[in-house]
């Protein structure tokens, strides 16, 4: 098993890579935020407000928010509050189906 874990690793950093790279999130305008996993929605939305921007829209995941970017320095403001990632906002906040509602 000790064998695979470079090949491993190497293969996460490739995946992460062109997530980002195809998945890139705009300068400024509609983006999605991504916060360390287990931060709840509240503490989220808290930190898109202060860092400046306006909630677009929840995700299916509480540390995933859709939100809407006024200027292009959000991204920093942003990272000072928790955020780790931004990627598209595309397909992140599809209603919910009428079978996920019940």
């Amino acid at each position: 098993m000790r064998d695979f874990v470079p090949a491993l690793i190497f293969s996460l950093a490739v995946l992460l890579i062109t997530f980002t790279t195809v998945a890139a999130a705009p300068e400024q305008g509609e983006m999605a935020v991504v916060f360390p996993p287990f931060t709840s929605e509240q503490a989220a939305w808290t930190a898109i407000l202060q860092a400046g921007a306006f909630v677009v829209a929840p995700t299916r995941l509480s540390n995933i928010v859709v939100i809407y970017a006024p200027s292009a320095d959000f991204k920093q403001r942003a990272r000072a509050e928790g955020a780790l990632l931004f990627v598209k906002a595309e397909g992140l906040c599809a209603p919910l189906t009428p079978k996920e509602l019940s």
